[in-house]
């Protein structure tokens, strides 16, 4: 065995040690289930963001396998927070330098998963596993597909049937399947449309932050502050203005793509979809729910019901603020009988007397993730080839289960944004105006 080997081994084993690996002295490991699973890769691809502490996992796996399998650094690619073939192919490579006894310890029988035990082996002290919270909503990122310096217009972004192209490819019309959304960003979908996250994304940070626009933005800070601080139309016009103008529109996606790269920026944009009157409060609506109904299932809300509540509020219906009536429908369904419908089922239910009316079918695919998961549920062929065909992903691939619980969210307080008066304000001359066939798109 070569030298760079064992002194990958010894390493390995020292951390070990250090952990509570190796031995019983360590109580409070010994305490934790190293075998739980937070990540696992089976048929498709987990994308969690390259600004995490997944990222930072992932690098460290990928040197330490290396080494280990005498492989050359970069032999699986760029550390990108995909937790897909190549961080299973080094989590397998890993497995020599770890004795018998740790990869037990580890949970070697999870077929290349990412656990609680392999974090802790290959993370420092003050970076934990994710816990329930953060692994719910890597589920709702994996499907929204953005991270936090991804923008996309949504002018005219639809091609005609007929050309095939899009209004900035030479088409003449105006196509859009959400004329409301003038702009999404990062991994919640955030919008600068009618919803306006964008825009309390940029009021929090800057307030957190002062200063901070004018140092992203440059140019850009007086559209920046047109945006953060006007109402629906400055909106739309502010920012119609910087796509229709090729140069202005690269040069922002570039700013604003080094903005959302900011951790004062991705702290603000979690900060305001946690807050009471945005995301918070409408998983706080389903935890109210499930509270009033406590004594009827006996359980507080599982993990997989939580990234439920989380992907609901982020795309689709959510309880009304006033849950009597359907507190009434939950008891009566989970009484219809003495057997307890299984947390799946109620869900099942749950997502039919909450149907979403944008986007139908996606919604179904979305709901299905948090259903194959549950034994008790049937999924229809035609609902399961909509899952397929949307992403074939599982809320256990997220190491989320029905038998393990959650008693509440810490929704924050609202940010203020809410309170401030919107204006509206005419661009300056130099600003191309947004063309007519474009404004019409949006009636």
């Amino acid at each position: 065995m070569c030298k760079f080997r064992l002194l990958v081994i010894a390493m390995i084993t020292g951390a070990m040690m250090v952990f509570g690996f190796l031995g019983a002295a360590n109580a409070q490991s010994a305490s934790l289930d190293l075998s739980q699973v937070l990540y696992r890769f089976e048929n498709r691809a987990l994308s969690l963001g390259k600004f995490g502490s997944v990222a930072v996992f992932q690098g460290n796996l990928f040197a330490q396998a290396a080494s280990c399998s005498g492989k050359q650094a970069g032999a699986y690619g760029a550390v990108d927070g995909i937790v897909g073939a190549k961080t299973r192919q080094a989590i397998i490579d890993l497995q020599p330098c770890l004795n018998p006894s740790v990869r037990a310890a580890v949970g070697a029988e999870n077929y290349g998963a990412i656990t609680v035990g392999l974090w802790r082996l290959l993370m420092p002290a003050d970076m934990p596993p994710p816990d329930v919270i953060e692994r719910a909503n890597h589920l709702t990122f994996a499907l929204e597909g953005t991270d936090y310096d991804v923008i996309q217009f949504n002018f005219c972004q639809s091609e005609n049937p007929r050309s095939q192209k899009t209004f900035l490819e030479g088409d003449p019309y105006c196509h859009t399947n959400d004329p409301r959304a003038y702009m999404t960003w990062g991994p919640r979908g955030a919008t600068a449309g009618a919803g306006a996250e964008v825009q309390q994304i940029i009021f929090a940070a800057e307030r957190a932050n002062p200063g901070l626009l004018q140092k992203a933005f440059g140019p850009f800070t007086e559209d920046m502050h047109r945006l953060a601080l006007g109402n629906n139309d400055a909106a739309f016009d502010v920012l119609c203005a910087i796509w229709v103008n090729d140069a202005e529109r690269s040069e922002f996606s570039r700013r604003f793509s080094a903005y959302g790269a900011r951790p004062e920026v991705q702290e603000a944009y979690r900060r305001v979809y946690d807050a009471a009157n945005a995301d918070g409060g409408k998983i706080a609506r389903f935890f109210k729910l499930y509270n009033a109904v406590k004594q009827d299932i006996g359980r507080d809300p599982s993990e997989i019901d939580l990234a439920f509540f989380i992907d609901r509020a982020t795309h689709g219906s959510v309880p009304p603020g006033d849950i009597g009536p359907l507190v009434e429908k939950m008891r009566a369904f989970v009484n219809r009988t003495r057997n307890v419908p299984s947390p799946g089922e109620l869900r099942k239910q749950l997502a039919a007397w909450l149907p979403s009316h944008h986007k139908y079918n996606d919604r179904l695919a979305r709901d299905a993730i948090f259903l194959v998961d549950d034994p008790e549920v049937v999924v229809s062929d035609a609902h399961r080839r909509m899952w397929l065909q949307r992403s074939g992903l599982k809320a256990s691939d997220f190491g989320l289960s029905d038998y393990r619980y959650v008693a509440s969210y810490p929704v924050a307080s609202p940010t203020g944004y809410e309170k401030i008066e919107k204006f509206y304000t005419v661009l300056p001359k130099d600003k191309r105006a947004c063309p007519a066939t474009v404004r019409r798109a949006r009636k």
